[in-house]
């Protein structure tokens, strides 16, 4: 399992992660759905679910 040695993670530290990210990806697509649908609706769930995973130097800067 070389990728885990690259990242140095066990199979079950890994697995959580995979599973945590793939949780918030999935609750921001629902957002998102029902952002489409109703636009004044939930307005910051697209941006707050890249911002969730984004590494801390390319976050976006929040507009004004």
């Amino acid at each position: 399992m070389g990728h885990l040695a690259d990242i140095n993670k066990s199979y079950f530290s890994h697995l959580l992660g995979a599973w945590k990210m793939a949780f918030w990806f999935i609750l921001g697509g629902f957002r998102l759905i029902i952002h489409g649908i109703i636009p004044n609706f939930d307005i910051h769930a697209g941006q707050d679910t890249v911002d969730r995973y984004a590494p801390p130097n390319e976050r976006s800067e929040p507009s004004s």
